[in-house]
């Protein structure tokens, strides 16, 4: 199963790097259909997201099965942020990273699986 998941989602890989746009989004479909878990099905949905953003420069609806992925990973967004509320929360991050050793931040290693990931 793991071999058929790997070739499918190569396959879907060189149809978005040739432009057949539409072969990638059945090949996407028949991946999600067939897969036994989660975890076999992000490397379609991250094929598919080139697709959508780059076949018809649909860069809102790629964001959009982005989001909805992680939100099945646990991890939820809103796509209807004010101005202000995004700038209050990169704030609040600098604030937290003030003083704060970007190598020291950087060098640590991420163990927990799922947040890979969601990374």
């Amino acid at each position: 199963h793991r071999l058929w998941i790997s070739l499918f989602v190569s396959y879907a890989e060189t149809e978005y790097c040739n432009g057949n746009f539409e072969n990638v989004r059945n090949t996407v479909s028949s991946i999600i259909a067939h897969a036994k878990s989660f975890s076999d099905k992000i490397p379609a949905y991250k094929t598919l997201c080139l697709c959508v953003g780059s076949g018809r420069k649909n860069y809102r609806r790629s964001a959009q099965i982005g989001l909805d992925v992680l939100g099945q990973l646990g991890e939820h967004f809103s796509m209807n942020q004010s101005q202000v509320t995004v700038m209050a929360e990169f704030l609040k991050t600098k604030f937290l990273l003030l003083g704060k050793d970007v190598d020291i931040i950087m060098s640590k290693v991420m163990e927990d699986k799922q947040m890979l990931v969601i990374m």
